[in-house]
């Protein structure tokens, strides 16, 4: 049953469900998987990059920092979910499809704090609108996806945006600010 602070967040849910079709919601369920492949791929990336230049212990700074920040983001979640216990949005209202998989609880979203961690980190590290954009694009795009298919509220993937968001910060003041790590190019 849902809660009264609840009914505008389904009601939304809804009106997305019903704006959308069937190439859509196949297009947002790939989105949304891609948060694994995306946020494991990317200190991937950043470790063998490394192995080709002449920096190699900015570069194993860089990969710990973004691997730290997603597990930390992670964790966080993981917790906060147990904690909070809240129910899925179509576990409370039968007008909501449920077009993905979610595990567990809906608040935070899971995928929309490992994605903003992950963009944040890339966006602290490098400090371009070339990295940004498609970074916080990608961030955006899992956040919208998790809400379309059904598994979480708006305010589950704002919390999940905030968390992923200061986790990234947090851990940068250790790795950026206070190692040799500062800026890539």
């Amino acid at each position: 049953m849902a809660v009264a602070w609840q009914l505008p967040q389904l009601d939304f849910i809804v009106t997305l469900q019903q704006s959308g079709n069937e190439t859509q919601v196949k297009f947002l369920q790939l989105v949304s998987d891609s948060i694994t492949i995306i946020s494991l791929g990317i200190p991937f990336l950043i470790a063998l990059r490394g192995e080709f230049k002449t920096e190699k212990v900015k570069t194993r700074l860089s990969f710990l920092y973004v691997g730290l920040t997603a597990g930390l983001a992670g964790i966080f979640s993981y917790v906060i979910k147990k904690l909070v216990s809240e129910p899925r949005p179509y576990e409370v209202d039968e007008r909501i499809a449920q077009w993905s998989v979610g595990g567990g609880f809906s608040f935070p979203s899971g995928h929309t704090t490992e994605a903003f961690a992950t963009a944040t980190a890339m966006v602290l590290l490098y400090r371009s609108w070339k990295v940004a954009l498609p970074a916080y694009s990608w961030a955006l795009l899992i956040g919208y996806s998790r809400m379309h298919l059904g598994v979480h509220y708006p305010f589950d993937v704002l919390a999940g945006m905030i968390i992923g968001i200061s986790c990234a910060y947090f851990l940068s003041q250790v790795f950026i600010r206070k190692t040799s790590l500062g800026q890539l190019s």
